[in-house]
């Protein structure tokens, strides 16, 4: 049949419906280049010639990509490739084909067959969009794949962003890239199918859709018509579920977005938080933090699920923690700080033994230490960060160490003596952080573990000379 250019009433209304979901959704811009993904199927084919007909109208320049995913017989491969390459030609738009192994990779990595289909065809539409500095790649999703796409992320246990499937618009899948965008939404398979028969276009089907086999054609062939009995518009119903889930989605990222840059020190090798900032936000926030921390350190490797999510935030009630998590990393649950690393989180290296005079100020690790002297009275409100000690009690010059074996100190306020290696396990310290919590020590043995206790043989009983000491943590440089 001839390709029909005056179209037909219906075409002109699928072409309007699509034209204002397009500029309602901002699905595309004016100005875009556009790489149309072409398998030569029904939706497909729809929204080649249904861009086409619009591209003048939304300001946008057109190019087709067409994948081969080697699933299909070689005869029935190059008949979907001749027919795409010639209607290329009737709308002269320019075609870039590609080709991959989707078997072989699905058995090399462990993946479903969709998956490593949808894995490689993407990498190939975004090489083809990098090559014409196309800024969005255009899918025929329609209202049918959507609800489809929803149902099976409930099945599978999705949270709210698994929910928000296939939106209008959204970023490449798979780090940088071009944007998606799905301008059939709106539109039935159905829908598809009329507008290609009167255009005059007859395009290819893929048996294997008809086959019970893949979970997704299961739902499709299956479950949906179930649903169907409950709710003829299932698909509507579904979609708004979308719609939701994705507004949802998208405040959520915000405040992940605003948390991350305030609070988040990230290097190459490991993500760290403050643990009382990172526990004072809503779970969900910290949810996101999570799994932004886990892909950045472990990429697709470490796609971290609730389970592992709830593991981290229940381990903050608890005392110093670590936990194993997908990918190789680790999380580490210390006093002061939450960090992600990859495998087993080194110990940091104790600082050199160094002197501390009075008055004085030293840097000693991650940590400035200050003295200075001070007499009268007890200040009323003494922070956690500061000690003050009574000057006749202070042995000797004071220094400034790591822990060491067989450490002790009778904590101000307890009767006996306690090991500083218990204190700082019940301080929630981390083992990792241990070796790096500033030791101050006079002649006689410890007289301050920074930040936690005081020996009981240094207070200050009565208004006189007295030592203050400060402690602060340095804030290191961000990578």
């Amino acid at each position: 049949m001839p390709l029909n250019i005056a179209s037909s009433p219906f075409i002109r209304r699928i072409d309007r419906q699509v034209l204002d979901y397009v500029r309602r959704r901002a699905c595309l811009l004016a100005g875009e280049r556009v790489i149309v993904g072409v398998s030569g199927g029904p939706d497909s084919t729809a929204l080649l010639l249904i861009l086409w007909r619009l591209a003048k109208e939304l300001g946008v320049s057109l190019a087709v990509g067409h994948f081969d995913h080697k699933l299909r017989s070689r005869e029935e491969a190059a008949a979907d490739q001749r027919f795409v390459a010639s209607f290329c030609r009737k709308l002269g738009l320019p075609l870039a084909t590609g080709e991959g192994k989707v078997r072989q990779r699905a058995k090399r990595n462990g993946e479903s067959l969709e998956d490593a289909a949808r894995k490689l065809r993407y990498q190939f539409l975004g090489a083809e969009a990098n090559a014409r500095d196309a800024a969005v790649v255009a899918v025929g999703h329609t209202l049918d794949d959507r609800a489809e796409t929803v149902l099976l992320h409930i099945l599978r246990g999705s949270g709210v962003a698994g929910l928000g499937a296939m939106t209008p618009r959204s970023a490449w899948p798979f780090g940088d890239g071009p944007d998606i965008v799905r301008p059939l939404l709106e539109l039935r398979r159905e829908d598809t199918e009329q507008y290609c028969r009167e255009s005059g276009v007859q395009p290819r089907h893929d048996p294997t859709n008809d086959l019970p086999v893949a979970t997704r054609n299961r739902v499709r062939h299956e479950l949906m018509p179930a649903l169907r009995q409950f709710n003829p518009r299932v698909e509507e119903a579904l979609a708004r579920l979308a719609d939701a889930a994705a507004l949802d989605d998208d405040f959520v990222e915000l405040v992940a977005d605003r948390d991350w840059t305030a609070l988040a020190s990230a290097t190459r090798e490991r993500v760290t938080f403050p643990r009382l900032a990172f526990a004072s936000f809503h779970p969900a926030v910290q949810a996101r933090l999570l799994m932004r921390a886990a892909e950045k350190l472990g990429g697709a490797d470490a796609s971290l699920t609730s389970g592992h999510v709830d593991e981290v935030r229940f381990a903050l009630d608890r005392r110093a923690s670590r936990l194993s998590l997908p990918g190789g990393l680790v999380c580490a649950i210390g006093s002061q700080r939450i960090s992600i690393t990859r495998g087993a989180e080194k110990k940091l290296t104790p600082a050199p033994e160094t002197v501390l005079a009075v008055p004085g100020k030293v840097s000693w690790g991650h940590w400035t230490i200050i003295a200075t002297k001070a007499s009268g009275r007890l200040p009323k409100k003494i922070s956690h960060d500061e000690a003050y000690l009574a000057k006749a009690a202070v042995k000797g010059s004071l220094l400034v160490r790591a822990r060491q074996p067989g450490d002790r100190l009778r904590p101000l306020g307890l009767r006996g003596e306690k090991k500083v290696q218990d204190i700082l396990v019940d301080a929630k310290v981390s083992e990792e952080e241990r070796d790096a919590v500033p030791i101050v020590c006079d002649d006689a043995g410890v007289i301050w573990i920074a930040g936690h206790r005081l020996a009981e043989r240094a207070a200050v009983r009565k208004a006189g000379e007295m030592v203050h000491l400060r402690v602060a943590r340095r804030r290191a440089p961000r990578r």
